[in-house]
């Protein structure tokens, strides 16, 4: 393994637990559904999403439902870690986008086994013209995630052009 893949697997790592304890705080030290941190932009939510994005699927059976999404998120993080596997000698963007996505994954799965639903807790919302517009809640997993698709986008947008 390279030096560069070990560096990858400490990011890998630190990530995880990073979302680990945030999820942790959040359940032991928010007594109540939300907190604002910056008003009329950012809040502190404790929100326990059943489903997967968007919490799309959480009306479904419960026992039917974790089970499809484990298998599902389980499935896609060992094509990830393969992929990752495959290009760890390249120095390419995508090799550490495939850290953030496992990051993530794991951190979900995670959730999901020991506790039956994934814990979101970051609010995004903005106020406009007396309308509130927000974003789901979410999580570090999440960000992981979503930064990693953008920097996917990013590259397989710079290698058409070339």
């Amino acid at each position: 393994m390279s030096g560069r893949m070990y560096v990858q697997f400490a990011l890998l790592i630190v990530l995880v637990l990073l979302d680990q304890w945030s999820k942790h705080w959040i359940e032991q030290q928010l007594p109540f559904f939300q907190m604002s941190v910056i008003d009329g932009y950012f809040n502190w939510v404790k929100a326990h999403n059943f489903g997967v994005a968007f919490s799309m699927f959480a009306d479904w059976d419960h026992a039917w439902r974790t089970n499809l999404l484990l298998m599902m998120t389980g499935g896609i993080a060992s094509v990830v870690a393969f992929w990752w596997w495959k290009e760890r000698a390249k120095s390419g963007l995508e090799t550490w986008m495939f850290v953030l996505i496992l990051a993530g994954a794991i951190g979900n799965i995670w959730d999901r086994l020991t506790l039956g639903y994934v814990v979101d807790f970051i609010d995004w919302y903005v106020i406009w013209q007396g309308v509130e517009y927000h974003w789901p809640a979410f999580n570090v997993a999440d960000s992981c995630i979503s930064v990693a698709v953008v920097g996917l986008l990013i590259s397989n947008f710079k290698q058409e052009k070339t």
